[in-house]
């Protein structure tokens, strides 16, 4: 049920140009003690500021957020809004973009409005979400994304050059319109990869505009303007939308994997507990509720009557709390992700060599019908290497209308042999024609999942004659490179289905040839590592057909986190030895540096402390490893660690600067007036790196810790000022120190 936003005062401005937005700025400022003294409507952004801790920053005051102009602080979370719809003379246009200072090139204008609706000729009826992805022009990251980079994983940082866009396409019969068709698509962009989350609140959105109009929409964004709290990775975030709550939780580095918290979470999918039915609840004598908040404490509620007892006795707290925060949430367990399970359903079988793909960065074609599932599934390999973040490009749909389609599909510098090393997911039956040279393609079937048949869906691989195994139960594709050929498909039967016969034989230079394959995987790749059959027996066992697809995607998640953190492990381990010790931070000499990361020497340490230690799969692990170490994610790796590294390095090599002893780490009394001069000019650009807060290796340092080294470098720098250098050396830093301390 969709909700219509009644219209606030202000709603009618809301998206205004830059100068009704400074007027509508000075008149909040002037109007700030009245809102002050107002109660909860207007105490709303406050109090929901309060529920969360920030991040490491100082929460806004009253006067910074009455300072605010209309999408500054949603715009965190939503870059923009875009309703396209389709024109019988210009194709499909975009109608109108929220807020009108959203900026967007023509050309990424032209990108989104194509990619905002289906490439297919799918005659289906209703609503459909699904995600993409967006080249964007911008210029630098601000500060606060540098701080949300620095504190959450490195799969979940922002990418300044890139915008997801979320779209809910709508299509239904409608005879006043002359193609009989009502096409339009409702797109949320944003620079966050929380693709679970956007994609509930894109839908939700999108009723709503649809039933109430453009009025009710920008109400909407007005409420979440001042209702939704700040980006708080690592705390329970409460977001009201429309007549429901949403309860997220941002991962951050500090994370450990399978923590209390994540059992707990695991568990409530499990029973089937994550949604409250409220009718049930009232009929339930002795239940327990997960509130929404920090600590995962659960309350015990015996029986109506002390349910209501409480609430009486607690009836003045309860007033002065929103109401967005007296009702039960809707949880999000996983706001980044999509359902792994129901994703790589058509390819379960397969789910450690595709985690070989993607590790090293293999180039993959997806083939479906309808960009709903198509970019499910992009998302779901990109996510099968978490923690590790994907390095190479993906595009979760990809039309013939991108402006990289030139790029990526006829690369005149690349031989057909080499495709880029991407994933691309699409839907138009003319890129079966021009991919099926890649070395791995996947087709999907978007009506799996609809019905379940009873006979056994073989998976298709392409391998050698020489090496096909029997017990695989696999196919073998024997792919040509010349248009003319035909393939022949050679079934390998398993002792429990019936003789396969292809009914009917197909060429390359069919432009239909998305549908006349297959549902599977079509590859020649062999894996290093032997297949983990307790997973499959697990997924595909007896008591799976009656496990929810929930319990069924916490199973490979988690599947997918050991095999990589297995893999990470010696890594990690490496990367340690290469670290400085701590005798080597020295007051008088620069940061100590790390050392180069030699590829051989680190093979070397498998036999000793490989992945073996960790994980129960045998095979080549080492040639797995030797291939890592030549691909973008491990150059990603690399850089995310050195650059975490040395941000350590730099805050301990200032510790030790402002705990040092000046007389015996520096020799004051051996040095000449120049070496002093240097030495102070030393603590003093330490002193402004640390005051300006513009230094990516100082961002996440803690406030406290900042104002002790700041206290003691400026005391051991006016100790150096005033009982070692000349007069005139004095008067010169004292009289420069009392103009920058002024300013």
């Amino acid at each position: 049920m969709s909700l219509a936003v009644p219209l606030s005062p202000t709603s009618s401005g809301f998206h205004r140009s830059h100068s009704d937005r400074d007027l509508l700025a000075t008149e909040r400022r002037l109007t700030r003690t009245h809102l002050n003294s107002s109660s909860s409507s207007s105490n709303l952004a406050s109090q929901s500021t309060h529920t969360t801790a920030s991040l490491p920053s100082s929460p806004p005051s009253t006067s910074t957020t009455s300072n605010l102009l209309p999408w500054d602080r949603l715009q965190k979370w939503l870059y923009g809004i875009a309703v396209v719809t389709f024109d019988l003379e210009l194709g499909q246009s975009i109608e109108f973009l929220l807020p009108t200072h959203c900026k967007l090139t023509e050309k990424e204008k032209l990108n989104l409005s194509y990619l905002a609706f289906p490439d297919t000729n799918s005659t289906s009826l209703g609503d459909f979400q699904y995600h993409f992805r967006l080249n964007h022009e911008s210029s630098n990251l601000t500060t606060y994304y540098q701080l949300y980079n620095s504190t959450v994983p490195a799969a979940l940082q922002v990418d300044n050059n890139i915008l997801f866009g979320y779209a809910n396409f709508r299509q239904i019969h409608d005879k006043s319109i002359k193609r009989g068709f009502f096409q339009k698509s409702f797109v949320i962009l944003s620079k966050l990869p929380f693709i679970s989350l956007f994609l509930t609140i894109v839908q939700q959105l999108a009723r709503n505009f649809f039933e109430n109009g453009l009025a009710s929409l920008e109400a909407c964004c007005h409420l979440m303007d001042h209702q939704w709290p700040e980006l708080e990775p690592g705390k329970t975030l409460l977001l009201p939308l429309l007549d429901t709550v949403l309860q997220v939780r941002i991962p951050t580095h500090g994370d450990k994997p399978f923590s209390p918290s994540d059992i707990n979470q695991f568990r409530s999918i499990a029973d089937g507990t994550q949604t409250v039915n409220t009718n049930h609840n009232q009929n339930s004598t002795n239940q327990s509720l997960k509130f929404p908040i920090d600590d995962d404490i659960e309350f015990d509620l015996s029986s109506k009557n002390d349910v209501e007892s409480e609430l009486a006795n607690n009836s003045t707290m309860v007033e002065s709390i929103p109401k967005y925060e007296q009702q039960l949430p809707c949880l999000i367990p996983y706001l980044y992700d999509v359902n792994t399970y129901r994703s790589l359903s058509c390819v379960l079988t397969h789910i450690q060599l595709l985690w070989e793909l993607i590790l090293l960065n293999e180039p993959i074609a997806i083939l479906g019908s309808f960009p709903t599932k198509c970019s499910q599934t992009v998302q779901a390999l990109v996510h099968i290497i978490w923690p590790l973040r994907y390095a190479s490009d993906y595009y979760p749909f990809f039309t013939i209308h991108n402006s990289e389609f030139h790029q990526i599909t006829f690369n005149s510098s690349a031989k057909p042999s080499q495709p880029p090393k991407i994933i691309i997911g699409v839907t138009n039956p003319f890129f079966a024609k021009l991919l099926h040279q890649w070395p791995h393609i996947i087709r999907i079937d978007d009506n799996q999942m609809k019905s379940k048949t009873k006979h056994e869906k073989f998976l298709l691989v392409e391998h050698d004659d020489d090496n096909l195994s029997v017990n695989e139960l696999e196919d073998s594709i024997e792919l040509s490179s010349s248009p003319q050929a035909q393939v022949k498909v050679t079934k390998k039967i398993s002792t429990t289905s019936k003789p396969f016969k292809p009914t009917q034989t197909f060429t390359h230079n069919t432009s239909h040839l998305t549908f006349d394959m297959k549902v599977g995987l079509y590859t020649n790749y062999k894996s290093h590592l032997q297949r983990d059959k307790t997973i499959l027996k697990k997924l595909q066992s007896t008591n799976s057909q009656q496990r929810p697809d929930t319990v069924q995607n916490a199973f490979l998640r988690r599947f997918f986190l050991e095999l990589t953190q297995s893999f990470i492990i010696p890594l990690e381990r490496y990367f340690t030895s290469l670290l400085p010790l701590k005798r080597f931070y020295q007051p008088s000499r620069d940061p100590p540096s790390i050392k180069e990361f030699e590829s051989e020497e680190f093979l070397k340490t498998l036999d000793q402390y490989g992945p073996q230690l960790t994980s129960g799969l045998k095979g080549n692990w080492k040639d797995l490893y030797r291939q890592f170490l030549s691909t973008p994610n491990f150059r990603l790796w690399l850089t995310n660690r050195r650059h975490e590294a040395n941000t350590i390095i730099y805050c301990e090599y200032i510790k030790t600067i402002a705990n040092c002893r000046l007389e015996q780490d520096f020799n004051l009394s051996k040095l000449n007036e120049l070496e002093l001069i240097d030495l102070v000019i030393k603590f003093k650009d330490l002193i402004q790196r640390l005051e300006m807060k513009t230094d990516e290796r100082l961002i996440t340092i803690d406030s406290t810790l900042r104002n002790d080294f700041l206290d003691k470098l400026r005391i051991k720098m006016k100790l150096i000022i005033d009982e070692n250098l000349s007069d005139d050396m004095k008067t010169l830093f004292n009289k420069t120190r009392k103009i920058s301390s002024s300013t």
